[in-house]
This record gives structure tokens, C-alpha cells and sequence, in this order.
């Protein structure tokens, strides 16, 4: 009997080895690996990076990391942190429609942002880690140029593309030491934006066209080389334009704390209007209240992206005569659709209402959805896959912005083909005090 069942039981073993294994090929086989968690410095519009890498039949979806150095602390911290939600922004755009497909694999980005905390060596220290611990073969910005000519070689030493997402304040034409624009001796290092010398001619054909009789211009700006380059550059130019510059630079640390002084002086060369050459998000404002308050009726520009309706708020509110190149979404209707897209997805990712400096989350949202586009097109995940690839996207509509159908140019003032040529549009406040998008620039690179 015990012999009996003994058999029994043994059988029964046998039988179950044997099903284990024909059950197993009844399903696809799957494999699963850790993938590195979320960013702690993600913010409410981040997409989280996925927690396993599946391998199926139709390939594997993966994680890019992809890094960002802004200044996210500090005097000028409302750009950079505008700059890092526009980054968001576009992240969740792509993760939120599936990810990057690349080849039969998809993959989810990972956006991973430090604080370079507008300092130099936090700026690199940054860059060492996204590259070394995170991981990152892209990173975006930094917003401030010095730190771009410190970032750029330990990312071409380590392989890895740079994405200049901001404007890049002078480009390749205006000669001085320390320009960061892209050059043939710069690989791996693109130009997602207009530079503000590239910008400044459509500035002056508006102040023409609305205010004939101002012909003095007085030039002020952020404490920087590329700064004291343009007014250089502007000394020569204007009168080509039938302009003059008058009086002496003025440069503004980020943190001033009295603006009244630099524009006293400003003020003294008995300007037609004054052009804000270089800016932070505030700088345009600030000066605007001290020109208003010492009795200077003139127009106020500015050659930095920014939305008119935010400076004008910094100014006190209730000004005239101030226009840039920039959008306000105050006018929301005279936008594309893409841009009233960006705009609802910042509200229903829940960043405040108060937080939207409009032109600089636009920009930097922008920037790094043409980077992932230039990604998907390459079908690579390789840097330099993807930097040649996006040097030949030379026709309009190769890539797709927030403000039109766009092209990669440039090789004409850079000697590279790595610079986005993109539509844009010049924001005003008229003599009628009303924000309107007011002029819209068909190009702005040189092809």
C-alpha cells in the first residue's frame, strides 16, 4: 500500500514539472529591469520616467535622460524656474502621447534639472553629475552665457549634445572673447533660438514704422561681455538704420536693488527711446518705472524674449509705449494653436497662474520639444546621430514650433548648420495702452 501511493505521488510531481514549462509557452516572455526613479527636482508638469524597461515583440520601451542647468535660485530664479516648467512642458507633451519612438522601441523621457544657483563652478558641478550619475546624453542650457563656454567642453569631452533652448545674447557675427554661439569648432552644440543682435533689426523696422521722429537711442542691459559686445556692435549698425546711438552702456548686476542711478545717467544723453539690449525677466521693467518716474515719455525696448504684460507689471502697471520680441498671452488670439495648446496644459498641469512669465516658459518648453523632435527624426539616441541629423533639416516644416513651421540654417553667421530658423512675434503696449501681439517675423536667422 505505502509503495502504492508512493507512485502516486511521484506521478502527480512529474506531471506538474511538466505543465510549469507548457503553460510558460502559452505568453509572450518578458524581461524587467530597475530604470532610475523620478527627478527630485521634477515639477508638477514632469512625466515620470517609467519603473521598468519591457522587452515584447514590438521592441523595448526605455528611459533618455535628458539634462537641464538653469538658475533655479537667486536674484534672476522666476526666469529660471519658468525656463524648467516650459521643460516640463515638454516632456509630459511627448510622454503624455506614448514617448519617443525610435526604431521599434519607445522611449519615455526623463528630465532631470539642477541649479547652477548663478554660479560658475555650480554650474559645471552640475553638468559633471547629470553627465556622470544620471546619465544624460542631451542637456539644455544654461541660461546665462559664461556658464555655456564652461558647460560646452565637459559635454563634448563626455560625448554629449548641448542644446542652446535660450536666446543666445550675441551670435557667431558679433566678434568678441567668450561668445557662446555655435560655431564648426563647437560640435555637438546647437542653437534652438534667435540671438538678440539676429532679433534687433525688426525692433528698430517697428520703432520706425510706429515712432518716426525717435532717432536717439540710449542702450542699457544685464551685467555681461556679450552686453558691452552689442552696444559695441550697435555703434556701427544704427546708422544704418538711420538711427544713433547716444550717451554711454549701462549695465544692471541682476540683484540691483536702485535703477534710478544707471538711468539717471541713460537719461542725460536726451534719448528718443531706450533699448534694454540684455535682460532678465525684471530688468525691462525696472528700467521702464525708473525712465517713467524721471519723467522719460519715449518707447522702452527690449531684445530678450519676454511677454510685455510681466515687465509692464514690474513697472507699476498702466505704461505706454513699451514693446519686444516676445509673445503676451493677453492676446492670446492672435497666437497658433500649438502656443494656446502650451498655454492650457500649463494650467492643467497645476503650475500657478501668477508663476507664467509667458515668453520664457514658451521659449524654454519650445527649445527642448525641437530637440526631441530632432531626436525622433534621427531615430537615434546617439548624440551625434541626432546633431547630424538635425544640421539636414534645412526645409520649413522640418520641425514644428510653438510659432510655425521651421528649419535648421544659420551657416551663413556661424559657419554651421545647427541653428533653428523659427517665426516670431514682437509684443507692444501702444500709445492706446493696450498688449497686443504686434508684429509677426516671417524669418530671423540668415539662411
Amino acid at each position: 500500500m505505502k509503495r502504492t501511493t508512493l507512485r502516486i505521488v511521484l506521478a502527480l510531481v512529474l506531471a506538474l514539472a511538466l505543465l510549469v514549462p507548457l503553460a510558460a509557452c502559452g505568453k509572450e516572455e518578458t524581461t524587467t529591469t530597475a530604470a532610475p526613479g523620478p527627478s527630485t527636482t521634477a515639477g508638477p508638469g514632469t512625466t515620470a520616467a517609467p519603473s521598468s524597461t519591457e522587452t515584447t515583440a514590438a521592441g523595448e520601451t526605455k528611459t533618455l535622460t535628458i539634462g537641464g542647468i538653469a538658475f533655479l535660485t537667486g536674484p534672476a530664479a522666476a526666469g529660471g524656474m519658468a525656463c524648467k516648467t516650459g521643460w516640463e512642458l515638454a516632456v509630459a507633451k511627448i510622454n503624455d502621447a506614448g514617448g519617443l519612438k525610435i526604431g521599434n522601441d519607445t522611449y519615455k523621457v526623463k528630465l532631470v534639472v539642477e541649479d547652477d544657483a548663478m554660479s560658475v563652478d555650480q554650474a559645471a558641478t552640475a553638468a559633471q553629475k547629470l553627465i556622470q550619475q544620471d546619465g544624460a546624453k542631451f542637456i539644455v542650457g544654461p541660461l546665462v552665457d559664461a556658464f555655456k563656454n564652461v558647460i560646452y567642453p565637459i559635454c563634448n569631452q563626455a560625448g554629449v549634445m548641448l542644446a542652446c533652448v535660450d536666446t543666445c545674447n550675441a551670435s557667431a557675427k558679433i566678434k568678441y572673447e567668450g561668445n557662446t554661439d555655435v560655431s564648426p569648432e563647437r560640435p555637438l552644440y546647437i542653437r534652438a533660438h534667435w540671438a538678440n543682435d539676429e532679433i534687433m533689426p525688426y525692433l528698430f523696422d517697428y520703432l520706425k514704422a510706429n515712432y518716426p521722429d525717435a532717432k536717439k537711442i540710449a542702450v542699457c542691459g544685464v551685467t555681461e561681455a556679450c552686453t558691452v559686445a552689442l552696444f559695441d556692435w550697435l555703434g556701427t549698425y544704427l546708422p544704418e538704420k538711420g538711427l544713433e546711438r547716444v550717451g554711454q552702456l549701462e549695465q544692471m548686476a541682476p540683484d540691483t536693488a536702485d535703477y534710478n542711478p544707471p538711468v539717471q545717467r541713460l537719461l542725460s544723453a536726451k534719448p528718443d527711446a531706450i533699448l534694454v539690449a540684455v535682460s532678465t525677466p525684471t530688468t525691462w521693467g525696472f528700467v521702464t518705472k525708473a525712465a517713467r518716474e524721471q519723467g522719460f515719455k519715449g518707447p522702452v525696448m527690449c531684445a530678450t524674449h519676454l511677454d510685455v504684460d510681466f515687465a509692464n507689471t514690474i513697472a507699476g502697471g498702466g505704461n505706454t509705449d513699451m514693446f519686444g520680441a516676445g509673445v503676451c498671452l493677453s492676446d492670446l488670439d492672435a497666437l497658433s494653436q500649438e502656443m494656446k495648446d502650451a498655454h492650457a496644459a500649463y494650467h492643467a498641469k497645476g503650475y500657478p497662474a501668477k508663476d507664467e512669465i509667458a515668453d520664457v516658459y514658451l521659449v524654454g518648453y519650445n527649445g527642448l520639444w525641437v530637440l526631441l523632435q530632432a531626436i525622433e527624426k534621427a531615430q537615434s539616441v546617439e548624440p551625434q546621430d541626432v546633431y547630424d541629423a538635425y544640421s539636414k533639416l534645412t526645409n520649413k516644416g522640418d520641425l514644428q514650433t510653438l510659432w510655425g513651421p521651421a528649419y535648421v540654417a544659420g551657416i551663413q553667421t556661424t559657419g554651421v548648420n545647427v541653428v533653428l530658423n523659427e517665426p516670431y512675434w514682437i509684443n507692444a503696449i501702444g500709445p492706446d495702452g493696450k498688449a497686443k501681439n504686434a508684429y509677426y517675423i516671417e524669418t530671423v536667422v540668415a539662411p
